[in-house]
């Protein structure tokens, strides 16, 4: 459709019909997308070969730089992965500490609540005597706050090897695969 029957369209038909209209317009530009993906994959793909090894031709300017941006967003997207890993094995390796250091504290006390503790305690509450004192009644300006904890910036090395081919399904494995 051209300018003015898109216009048209905006203005002067209901915004439900205008909504299936364009459903339906957006459906039949996902198949023939989906159809020219599939008609022209290998030839993307050389040509996504020869932009790295930059092979195309100076007037191909708009290309270069669409492909830059996009081997941009692979890296940052990339880097983010395995940032997001590292930290999470940090954090998994220390939550199994914790467990295990508090599944043994627990055992213990239940034993000694089990052996001491009378029942009217459990089922009531105890009553809270006030302390009464200056402290509630005056105001003290001079309050001493306690040191912030600010966390620090953690250096993760990714440029080593391990994450180069990190996530790559080598051809190998492919065909073991393909035989079982």
């Amino acid at each position: 459709m051209n300018y003015l029957d898109n216009i048209t369209l905006e203005y002067f038909t209901n915004k439900t019909q205008y909504e299936n209209i364009l459903k339906k317009n957006d459906t039949s530009n996902d198949r023939y997308y989906a159809k020219n993906k599939k008609f022209y994959k290998k030839r993307i793909l050389d040509l996504t070969k020869r932009l790295f090894r930059d092979e195309l031709n100076e007037e191909d300017k708009q290309l270069k730089s669409g492909f830059d941006n996009y081997v941009k967003s692979c890296i940052n997207y990339l880097e983010f992965l395995d940032k997001r890993d590292i930290m999470q094995n940090k954090y998994d390796s220390s939550d199994n500490n914790m467990n295990n250091n508090s599944t043994t504290i627990n055992d213990k006390s239940i034993l000694d609540n089990q052996e001491c503790i009378n029942n009217d305690y459990l089922l009531f509450k105890k009553e809270e005597v006030k302390k009464v004192n200056l402290d509630n009644y005056v105001i003290n300006k001079n309050k001493v706050e306690p040191p912030k904890i600010l966390p620090k910036k953690e250096e993760i090395n990714l440029k080593s090897k391990k994450y180069k081919t990190k996530g790559i399904i080598s051809s190998k494995t492919k065909v073991v695969k393909e035989t079982l």
